[in-house]
């Protein structure tokens, strides 16, 4: 019954906004999305990573959202404290603040204080959220089938937004993954200097609540205040770049969500992270192919980036790489016939993506991740140092990595690896059968 009530309230809001919908598509949908719930706030950020399911203006309008609702009441917010700490809490908890410190779509942000005296921050899922979004996931199914009486091409891509919905509900809405996924990002990152993730204080979390080590410092997105900050910008700058790839060529998992409001700088001068809910990961494989076709781009051999696209599987294996080289020509020459450090690799990502549509090969949204992350971590950086050359700061950094994984002795040496895991299936399979 709920369900079908939120069938009704969604058709009324899409008939409230059709008529605009007619002058304005972008700004319909846009606020359609931000009236239909919590859920759909989500939904819209994560579309705007989907250029390939919303089109290219639609993804730069969701990119607008400010996933930034209304806390819930300090009744709700008591109620699933003690439901979650029971006759604990006053022994866990020396202080705690019940006005929340940031407020999304999914969860808020409480301050607190431990008995033991450290200063934490309290991550609490929204009241019945999963319920929620499972309602909007049974609406959106519901409507897919509608659709698909009249439209082929729009029940696939409703069809793929509620399963971009669904697979969210799954990550987003359990804080012990996101507690695991902080943990992870800790352990790879430990050698690079001045980048910190906060610990996470596992015996006293849970699905529904995360308590994390509280991160002392100041927004990035504070502009003024970041400005005012003693701390050298150009090796904060420095710092992020280098953060990123580590954890995407080094270990092939990283943060997605690296927009301004996530990224402080500490008392001491660190570079620190939160919100650890949206993470990005990419096979050694891919990201070796990656690395191969931006080396491809800098050396103007546009031939050998094109069979690379065709090797990895990024486009199709009927696609003939004489054409494919032509296309890879006219990205190239616009981005890199200019000096070393004034090329974008996320504008240089961006064509890539938009390339391999042409060629109707269906984009992976683990590239459209890694599309966001890059063209996050760039525009982060030139705000922090202007004449940032994310060229020059990667070239050591690329040059050992490529070393250990790209080159002659390491290809053989990944062949061995895989010829000997091949060996140890075969060998498994062969003594369970018998």
């Amino acid at each position: 019954m709920f369900a079908i009530f939120n069938l009704f309230r969604l058709t009324a809001l899409f008939l409230l906004f059709l008529p605009i919908g007619i002058f304005n598509r972008n700004i319909a949908v846009f606020y359609f999305l931000k009236l239909a719930g919590p859920s759909f706030v989500k939904l819209g950020q994560l579309l705007s990573a989907r250029p390939d399911l919303v089109g290219t203006k639609m993804s730069k309008t969701l990119a607008g959202f400010q996933d930034d609702l209304g806390p819930f009441s300090e009744k709700k917010l008591r109620k699933i404290l003690v439901t979650e700490y029971e006759n604990n809490f006053d022994k866990i908890f020396a202080e705690f603040d019940y006005q929340a410190v940031a407020s999304a779509s999914i969860a808020e942000v409480h301050k607190a204080k431990l008995q033991s005296g450290e200063i934490v921050a309290v991550k609490i899922l929204r009241p019945n959220i999963a319920q929620i979004m499972e309602r909007d996931i049974y609406s959106l199914k519901f409507l897919v089938k509608l659709v698909g009486i009249f439209s082929h091409f729009f029940r696939k891509t409703l069809a793929d937004i509620a399963d971009l919905l669904e697979k969210v509900t799954k990550s987003e809405l359990d804080l012990m993954r996101e507690a695991a996924n902080a943990s992870r990002l800790k352990e790879d990152l430990k050698d690079v200097a001045g980048f910190y993730v906060p610990n996470i204080f596992w015996k006293i979390s849970s699905s529904k609540v995360l308590v994390l080590e509280w991160i002392d410092g100041v927004a990035l997105s504070q502009k003024d205040e970041i400005d005012k900050l003693p701390f050298d910008k150009k090796q904060i700058a420095k710092t992020l770049v280098i953060s990123y790839f580590t954890q995407v060529y080094g270990h092939g998992f990283f943060h997605a969500d690296m927009h301004p409001g996530n990224l402080f700088v500490t008392k001491n001068g660190e570079l620190a992270v939160v919100d650890f809910g949206i993470m990005g990961q990419i096979d050694k494989k891919t990201r070796i192919a990656i690395a191969e076709i931006l080396m491809g781009f800098l050396n103007k051999d546009y031939r050998r980036v094109a069979q690379l696209h065709i090797d990895a599987g990024l486009v199709g294996k009927n696609v003939n790489v004489d054409d494919l080289a032509l296309s890879c020509r006219k990205i190239g020459e616009t981005i890199v016939g200019s000096d070393v450090k004034d090329i974008s690799v996320a504008k240089l990502l961006s064509n890539l993506i938009t390339m391999t549509r042409d060629y109707k090969m269906d984009t992976r949204p683990e590239l459209l991740l890694l599309q966001k992350t890059i063209l996050l971590v760039e525009g982060v950086g030139v705000s922090l140092d202007p004449q940032l050359n994310i060229w020059d700061l990667a070239r050591p950094w690329v040059t050992q990595w490529a070393k250990q994984n790209i080159g002659f002795d390491a290809k053989i040496r990944d062949t061995i690896y895989d010829l000997f895991e091949v060996a140890k299936k075969i060998l498994h399979n062969f003594t369970t059968e018998k």
